[in-house]
């Protein structure tokens, strides 16, 4: 920055502080500037200050109990969220991780996925029969759900020529097979405690829905800050001097400078 431009920023800042001292301190130019009325200016700068500080006290007390409030309330939303969150996913689990694949099967958690030439579907694993067998030119993985409807997954062994199909290696389908039954007795295990847990759960929701001691002790704590601020004697004292330091100074100089 340039010495003129330094200059021009020099006045500019001056002439921004003596239009703040005129308003904070209105009468004349004497009555903002001369040394006669220094003690009036200070005595009317302390009276405000005081207030301010007095006020800025009773405003963080009032905000830090508004933010207990407010934690409160959060807390409360967030354990329901919670809760609700756990009955839809017992209510209705969906599909689950992924756990693996082989061929045209693709075993989830709760489901196990079948792609084929007609498209894809998913078969539950509650009460699934899942059964290997190998034979002259597939090994096979045979599915039976609670329906009592079979399907039939091929993984071809055989060395052919002939295609670019995928060959597949006895114990790699049968340590699938091994996986869906794994998979489905955890979801049998699963779903049997399901009952029990949705139960338990439902009524954790209604006692976390009923429980609003935490919100109630803030809102109270915030009530009672207000009304310890509106009574506080030290800020009634602090207004009064203020509210009189400015009736002194509109004695003065027959203006009322702002608070």
């Amino acid at each position: 920055m340039g010495a003129v431009q330094l200059v021009v920023v020099g006045v500019v800042g001056l002439g921004l502080w003596v239009l703040w001292r005129r308003h904070r301190y209105p009468g004349g130019w004497a009555f903002a500037f001369s040394l006669k009325h220094e003690s009036d200016r200070e005595t009317l700068a302390n009276a405000r200050n005081k207030a301010r500080e007095m006020s800025r006290r009773a405003a963080q007390a009032e905000s830090a109990a508004l933010a207990s409030l407010t934690l409160a309330q959060a807390g409360y939303e967030r354990r329901l969220r919670e809760l609700d969150q756990l009955i839809a996913r017992l209510r209705n689990p969906g599909t689950g991780e992924r756990l693996g694949g082989l061929g045209e099967l693709v075993l989830f958690e709760h489901v196990l996925v079948v792609t084929s030439g007609t498209g894809t579907r998913s078969i539950w694993l509650a009460g699934l029969d899942a059964r290997f067998d190998t034979g002259r030119a597939n090994h096979s993985i045979y599915l039976t759900d609670v329906t009592g409807r079979v399907y039939r997954a091929k993984y071809p062994h055989l060395p052919s020529p002939a295609d670019d199909q995928q060959r597949f290696n006895e114990d790699a389908v049968r340590d699938f097979a091994v996986a869906i039954q794994n998979a489905v007795a955890d979801e049998n295990s699963f779903r049997a405690r399901i009952p029990r847990q949705l139960t338990q759960a439902e009524a954790e929701l209604e006692e976390a829905r009923a429980d609003t001691r935490a919100q109630e002790a803030a809102r109270e704590g915030l009530t009672r800050v207000r009304q310890l601020n509106r009574q506080d004697p030290h800020r009634k004292v602090a207004d009064s001097e203020l509210e009189e330091a400015l009736q002194g100074w509109k004695t003065l100089t027959g203006r009322i400078p702002p608070k």
